[in-house]
């Protein structure tokens, strides 16, 4: 997933294209050369100057020989709407994140469902691994189970609360394909270590459409350093 770089790129990306899940870049700040003064200012040696070849190899080293630190001085913030399931192993990155979720204990919740285009089959090598699946699996007949066990979980909610049932307990019922939402804010340090395990052959498919989509937002703010990160992790 890439964005073009210019001004009129996307502010918003639909990582599961249902036109409901999705990653909006709220706000940014710091760049390149931020991360070139927070590492040269060890030495006195910080500027306001335009990024130079020199800075990007300074760039280059950093990351090669884990020096970290420089790489935290900036913030890039997003609004992530994923499925429930997705955002828990989201979360599960706190270093350098902070996080605020909607509450289900303030407002009702939507009726807002992911439904996977195709189902997957278990890996049977891998306890928490999928595979494509084979012929024998009925997607239809998937699909129709999937929305029925929703449906009865949605209605079953809506009831309690019709019934004067606190929304922090009505709550209880609903699966972890509901869409939550939340703001995610990363460090380029924390968002580089974050796309590194979530968009990895063995994360999730779901929650590596995510962080493919935060990688593109990102990266135009951060070319030098994102390009740099990526030369080191082909090889």
């Amino acid at each position: 997933m890439t964005l073009p770089a210019t001004d009129a790129r996307p502010a918003t990306l639909y990582p599961l294209h249902d036109d409901i899940g999705s990653v909006s870049l709220v706000q940014s700040v710091g760049d390149d050369k931020m991360i070139v003064n927070a590492a040269r200012v060890s030495f006195g040696g910080d500027s306001d100057t335009p990024l130079t070849a020199r800075d990007e190899k300074l760039i280059g080293y950093l990351l090669r020989e884990h020096h970290g630190s420089p790489f935290e001085h900036n913030l890039i913030t997003f609004k992530v709407v994923c499925p429930v399931f997705v955002d828990r192993q989201m979360v599960r990155h706190r270093v350098g994140v902070s996080k605020n979720e909607i509450s289900g204990r303030y407002v009702e919740m939507q009726e807002r469902v992911y439904v996977p285009a195709q189902f997957r089959q278990q890996a049977k090598s891998n306890r928490q691994a999928s595979v494509e699946a084979g012929e024998h699996l009925d997607q239809a007949a998937a699909t129709e189970t999937y929305r029925e066990a929703w449906n009865a979980a949605y209605t079953a909610y809506t009831r309690l609360l019709e019934l004067g049932v606190t929304r922090e307990q009505a709550r209880g019922v609903l699966p972890q394909a509901l869409y939550t939402e939340s703001y995610y804010t990363f460090n380029v340090r924390s968002l580089l270590h974050f796309l590194a395990l979530r968009d990895h052959e063995g994360a999730q498919y779901e929650t590596r459409l995510y962080a493919r989509a935060m990688h593109a937002l990102a990266e135009p703010l951060f070319p030098v350093t994102f390009a740099a990160w990526a030369a080191q992790h082909t090889h």
